[in-house]
């Protein structure tokens, strides 16, 4: 049987979200919102950035579709926000790591692994070769439609759907809850 790659970023997906439940039952309460090392953000904001990153890439990026945070229950969350974190300034990130209620936000990572599932099985692999449209998607959506998110998005404009996926789903999120595990352990010596 031929490697399809949509299976491939399903698991990957996958991977990162039980590990994304790993990392919740290893965290303290004091844990989230403890900053260990100075310039770094706190874990509640970086725990809330990992599925916010992938809901706004894989939907409103790579789909041109509304992001499930845009819809109930996830609408009404006090850490709701129309855009995934990036370009925060530390006050920005620190008020938001304070609404952030971590079982919330592993309710809403479900919820996005589930949705993101469900579209990488009806993809195909010359739609995930395809360039993909994170310019243009983000050029319409005014929350993202920042130089910063720009700059941010700059090395990732037209490279091959997969790859974006690839780096969203898995990468990107999972040096982040390295990150998070790091930081909460510092914060306990």
């Amino acid at each position: 049987m031929p490697m399809r790659a949509n299976r491939l970023l399903s698991t990957q997906l996958n991977a990162l979200n039980f590990h994304l439940h790993e990392v919740a039952a290893s965290m303290q309460p004091d844990d989230w919102l403890r900053r260990s090392v100075p310039g770094t953000n706190l874990p509640a904001f970086t725990f809330w950035h990992v599925p916010r990153t992938i809901d706004s890439t894989v939907n409103m990026g790579i789909r041109g579709v509304p992001e499930l945070i845009e819809s109930e229950p996830w609408a009404a969350r006090r850490w709701a926000r129309p855009e995934g974190g990036t370009g925060y300034t530390v006050e920005e990130a620190d008020q938001l790591a304070a609404d952030v209620v971590p079982a919330e936000v592993v309710e809403y990572a479900d919820a996005v692994r589930s949705h993101v599932s469900q579209w990488l099985k009806t993809v195909t692999d010359e739609e995930l070769d395809a360039p993909n449209m994170l310019k243009e998607h983000t050029a319409k959506t005014k929350a993202y439609y920042r130089p910063e998110v720009e700059e941010a998005i700059a090395p990732l404009v037209g490279q091959p759907v997969w790859l974006l996926v690839s780096l969203t789903c898995f990468a990107h999120g999972w040096a982040h809850l390295e990150e998070i595990k790091l930081l909460a352990a510092a914060g306990r010596k």
